[in-house]
């Protein structure tokens, strides 16, 4: 079989700009947000590239420095996926020699590579405008790929990029069996779903017209053929790349989402259309997550309201207990719910945007990949995982059995749970920066492979330093700090210095053998948790543990809902400052003319990339924040219910600064293609089944009345509870199926209806090569004899 050659097309035009060059028509823009007036000089631009400049010229490249081999750099660059042709670009070097043995200069090695690469995009169709920035130091390139024409649809079709049908072309669609015909079905949110297909110039007119996302995305698969975009930025030949922002989306957004009207519903979901749109699928997946968690989370926090209010009133001691036991529960059910539900979403959302499954996504290869050097053994990452863990739990066991045997006039009773919640942000801060490394040394190829690996890598360490304290502090403390004597009033002594007997006439002594201790060998032993009195050990029914555990529990998670935020408008702020310094630099270049001379190409430069680790944000570390206030509500909300309130508040309010953060301080990302949550659906699924377990656990350990049962009993209700919830769950699982009706009928009738057009299409299109091939016979054979064999041959 012929292996089919990557070809360029016809060649473009470059025009160059001046430093303060501008064109006649760039307007003056105000967006909403804390942004300066700017001019627009975005145009009809695809991606934008920015090259630095020599150190002569007022820019970074020192054209004192030499490259090393740079012929294997170049090869680096060039030298990309299986595209034949790479090998001719490797061959007009002007200055890179394969076989020299010497070093080249900076300046020479740089020239040359950006000399080959404006010669691939000027033979590839794509429109090419280069201006310097306003202070020289950088050289802008923009990149435009027209929505309409031959150039982008010949890349369309040679990539098989999946395109969206015309909802008129579905009048050829005849009605059939269920089926209407002539027009789409709509799902039952009431939005009409077409069906998508691999685009064909030759049937081109049954596709809807390319947005700019879709020339974004093709523009970058067509360049991956070509050139690592990702290597150049390394060699530091570009300082970066990112796709042109549009002003008229961003407002967009901004008056959805951020404006008052954006609580509305409607326009919440609208918000996440133009997320889509603008970010690609990956992030509109993120923010309609976080959006579900602030609808769920809604319904907590009318049972925290509701529950603070009657503790406040009515209920009595024994009654609060109670009213917490139904609430942990009533969270069993609740996640299994509310993450069946948003499947339910996803399979929508992936319908209506033509998403199938992972197999149809084009491979991005991870910018940090060596192809020459082998990884190490996933298991050695694993392994060092597992002790990481084991040296963490250790640390916790201290800082715990430390808290314990502290007196309650002691300098450090106070700040204990703040100590206990810097222990967590530590061990949580020292695995963030650990992993990034460990799955480096892997080598992983695929950037989806990669990013997989370190969010469950992440995931799963940061949320059990974030649980683990909690669950050691509910289940463990009463077995691994008990208080053993030998006899009753010995071991009541140990734990109360004041113990008296005979108070009550024994009254409380009888309390104390019924309910509380138990046998162990020939000793009398008390469990780690008791009342904090022994005076009112028969009329209270909250414990020490829970005390400390409702202490501790609320100190972190208020700590990590400041934290986050912290994270969240600190980058706004130094976004704010460092891009209005540019602005007043820029006034004062030319005071006479005055008024704004900021781009806004240079201000999205300016911006911090969406990357991870950045200020920028990162999507990695926007769902593990998610996951973890998840976590901790899911598990532990029944200990101190009145954290759903501000559990649901931080989620509204987290959704809200991500979306200003990824308006006016992200550089716009790549708008990547994702199949709903991805690795991080399986997580928030582990994290419900951790629930339901911790749910049950505190029913039945840690809360009146299950805490007062033997350990047999608690054992036998644990078991028994945890299969009725997991059989409530199932059944909600099998009422609210993961693929609603609809969404099976719609994808059956667009299934049938893509295949019938593109038969038609192809008939159609045969017909007339067949009528063009006999006109031309015609024309060449006007007295319609037949060929000899000679000609036929």
């Amino acid at each position: 079989m012929q292996k089919r050659e990557m070809r360029l097309t016809d060649p473009a035009k470059f025009k160059l700009l001046q430093g303060g060059e501008s064109r006649a028509d760039q307007p003056i823009i105000q967006l909403p947000g804390l942004v300066p007036p700017l001019t627009d000089d975005t145009g009809e631009c695809t991606m934008v590239l920015v090259f630095p400049r020599d150190r002569r010229a007022g820019g970074a490249v020192d054209h004192h420095e030499f490259v090393a081999e740079p012929f294997e750099k170049a090869k680096d660059i060039f030298d990309v996926g299986d595209n034949p042709a790479s090998a001719d670009t490797l061959k007009k070097f002007q200055y890179i020699v394969e076989d020299a043995d010497d070093d080249l200069e900076m300046e020479l090695y740089q020239a040359d590579i950006r000399s080959r690469f404006l010669e691939i995009l000027g033979h590839s169709g794509i429109m090419v405008e280069q201006f310097s920035s306003l202070d020289g130091d950088e050289d802008f390139v923009t990149l435009t790929l027209p929505l309409e024409g031959p150039t982008i649809e010949y890349f369309a079709q040679r990539l098989g990029y999946s395109m969206p049908l015309t909802s008129a072309c579905y009048q050829k669609v005849k009605p059939h069996g269920p089926y209407p015909g002539t027009y789409p079905m709509s799902n039952d949110d009431g939005r009409e779903v077409v069906a998508y297909d691999r685009f064909t110039q030759e049937g081109k007119e049954r596709f809807q017209k390319f947005r700019k996302t879709d020339a974004i995305r093709i523009l970058e698969f067509w360049l991956d053929r070509w050139v690592s975009l990702d290597e150049m930025q390394q060699q530091g030949v570009i300082s970066k790349y990112y796709p042109c922002p549009d002003p008229e989306e961003l407002e967009a957004i901004h008056n959805s989402v951020l404006t008052c009207k954006g609580f509305i519903p409607e326009n919440m979901l609208k918000g996440i259309i133009s997320f889509r749109t603008y970010f690609g699928d990956q992030i509109a997946f993120l923010f309609r997550w976080n959006l579900h968690l602030c609808n769920a989370t809604t319904i907590l926090a009318i049972v925290g309201v509701i529950f603070f209010a009657l503790k406040m009133t009515t209920l009595s001691p024994d009654e609060t207990e109670i009213g917490k036991t139904c609430i942990a529960l009533f969270l069993s059910i609740w996640v299994a719910g509310m993450l069946q539900v948003f499947k339910r979403h996803t399979a929508r959302l992936k319908q209506i945007w033509g998403i199938k499954s992972e197999e149809e996504i084009i491979v991005q290869v991870h910018a940090d990949w060596d192809h020459e050097r082998v990884g190490v053994p996933g298991w050695v990452v694993n392994l060092f995982t597992v002790l990481f863990l084991a040296c963490y739990m250790g640390g916790i066991f201290g800082v715990l059995a430390w808290q314990y045997s502290l007196e309650e006039d002691s300098f450090f009773y106070s700040y204990s749970s703040v100590i206990l919640t810097v222990v967590i942000k530590g061990g949580s801060f020292i695995w963030g920066l650990l992993a990034p490394c460990l799955v480096g040394l892997e080598n992983i190829r695929k950037e989806s492979a990669f990013t997989d690996k370190l969010s469950g890598l992440l995931a799963g360490v940061k949320l059990f330093v974030a649980n683990w304290p909690f669950i050691a502090h509910a289940f463990l403390t009463n077995y691994l700090q008990r208080t053993c004597g030998a006899s009753h009033e010995e071991a009541a002594g140990k734990v109360y210095p004041d113990f008296d007997p005979a108070h009550d006439n024994g009254a409380i002594l009888k309390v104390l053998k019924e309910q509380w201790a138990y046998k162990r060998g020939h000793q009398v032993c008390l469990p780690g948790c008791m009342p904090e009195s022994w005076r009112s050990m028969a009329t209270q029914y909250t414990t020490s543990c829970e005390a400390d555990l409702e202490s501790n529990l609320t100190t972190y998670f208020f700590f990590a809902i400041v934290i986050e935020f912290v994270f969240l408008v600190l980058p706004i702020a130094l976004s704010y400052l460092e891009i209005w310094k540019e602005y007043k630099k820029m006034q004062t270049v030319d005071p006479e003319e005055g008024g704004p001379t900021y781009k806004f190409l240079e201000w999205e430069a300016k911006k911090f990339p969406y990357e991870f680790n950045s200020w920028g944000g990162d999507k990695i570390n926007d769902y593990l924040d998610s996951a973890i206030s998840y976590s901790v509500i899911a598990c532990w909300g029944s200990i101190a219910p009145i954290m759903f309130v501000f559990g649901c508040i931080s989620f509204y309010a987290s959704y809200r600064l991500r979306t200003y953060r990824m308006l006016y301080v992200t550089q716009r990302p790549l708008p990547r293609v994702a199949c709903g949550l991805g690795v991080w659906a399986s997580i928030f699924s582990a994290i419900n089944a951790s629930a339901v377990a911790t749910n049950v656990g505190l029913a039945c350990f840690f809360f009146y009345p299950g805490v007062h049962l033997h350990l047999w009993q608690k054992l036998a209700l644990f078991l028994a509870l945890e299969h009725v919830v997991l059989v409530l769950q199932s059944t909600v699982q099998f009422l609210v199926s993961d693929n609603p009706k609809d969404v099976e009928e719609i994808g059956f009738y667009n299934e049938h209806a893509s295949s019938l057009l593109r038969n038609d299409a192809s008939t159609h299109h045969a017909q007339v090569r067949a009528t063009k091939c006999d006109h031309l016979n015609l024309s060449t054979n006007p007295d319609g004899l037949e060929s000899t064999d000679a000609e036929s041959d």
